[in-house]
């Protein structure tokens, strides 16, 4: 943290290391920090369920996606089509 202040902590900076870019993290702090900030430990847990089943859901997606693409390019045998979906 730069320019603590124990006096007035508005007047606080923190220096962020990260860059934000468009995509996905692989790899997020939040749960932890939800700890830190006193998030019950139910919350997190169902929170934590939620966040992989919605990458389970985006991967879908993304397969998807990869499989019409490649079915407009005409760059994709029925073999391997299938082999996606499955």
């Amino acid at each position: 943290m730069d320019n603590e202040n124990e006096d007035d902590p508005t007047q606080e900076t923190i220096t962020f290391l990260y860059k934000l870019a468009p995509g996905p993290c692989p790899k997020s702090y939040g749960f932890n920090a939800a700890r830190l900030a006193g998030i019950p430990l139910d919350v997190i847990r169902v929170a934590h369920e939620k966040a992989k089943e919605m990458e389970v859901g985006v991967s879908k997606i993304d397969t998807f996606k990869e499989v019409i693409a490649k079915i407009r390019d005409q760059s994709i045998t029925q073999y391997e089509c299938n082999s996606l979906v499955i």
